[in-house]
């Protein structure tokens, strides 16, 4: 996929949680239980490589 917000493990890069739209401009909620990596180093990581008519990727109010 070339369009989606992950959330990364730093120490090895693995995408542990994933997320992408669904062709809309409208904005839903999208929450993941990471409370499985406390005291773990991660990232959000937003790609955005697409070219197609809706290749943009919105994102907004992130919390940890």
């Amino acid at each position: 996929n070339n369009l989606y917000v992950a959330l990364v493990r730093k120490s090895d890069g693995q995408e542990l949680f994933k997320a992408t739209g669904d062709n809309n401009e409208a904005y839903k909620r999208v929450t993941w239980d990471a409370s499985a990596y406390i005291g773990t180093e991660c990232y959000i990581k937003v790609v955005d490589k697409s070219t197609g008519g809706f290749g943009h990727i919105n994102i907004d109010d992130v919390n940890v």
